[in-house]
């Protein structure tokens, strides 16, 4: 992304993208373009409502998932407005949202290993009904090793991923990574 807009414009600045994203592949665009850390400085996107909301979603909520823990890491989310289905011809069967996605320009969280950090936050989702302690043994940590990590964090492991903030999920992926 980067290449393509130096071969366009010729400069290396940072830049926005405003886009009305196909809704079929939206999550896994917008974490390509995050994780990538292209140089954008902004997305203004049209999405599905239900993503929006996905992405606006707070711990302990039915929204709350890995998406919005991923794109809370790297972004300060905003919803801007939403766009109700009626304004489209065809008329879709979804309502849309845009959102506004303003890019940290650097990690506000001292991250020891980002791998293992997306590892948890999909473990974590992965099985929502499981409690930590049980959707966190896909890790390959022992369970008494795992148990003194989330005593060591102060997070029960009868808890929930949905129920954890990003700065809690951070907080474990770097215990863990001291093992």
């Amino acid at each position: 992304m980067d290449r393509l807009v130096f071969d366009y414009t010729g400069s290396n600045k940072s830049y926005k993208v405003v886009a009305n994203l196909p809704y079929y592949i939206t999550s896994p665009l917008i974490m390509y373009l995050l994780e990538s850390r292209f140089r954008i400085e902004r997305m203004v996107i049209m999405v599905q409502k239900e993503v929006a909301e996905r992405i606006q979603a707070l711990p302990g909520t039915k929204d709350y998932g890995a998406l919005t823990v991923s794109v809370n890491l790297y972004c300060e989310p905003r919803l801007a407005f939403n766009v109700p289905r009626h304004l489209f011809t065809p008329q879709p069967e979804v309502d849309s949202a845009v959102v506004d996605l303003k890019v940290r320009k650097k990690l506000d969280f001292k991250i020891n290993d980002e791998g293992l950090l997306k590892r948890v936050i999909k473990a974590a989702f992965n099985q929502r009904r499981k409690t930590l302690v049980n959707s966190l043994k896909v890790l390959g940590v022992e369970k008494e090793k795992l148990m003194s990590v989330l005593d060591q964090c102060a997070i029960n492991p009868q808890r929930r991923g949905e129920t954890l903030s990003l700065e809690e999920f951070i907080k474990l992926a770097n215990e863990l990574s001291q093992i």
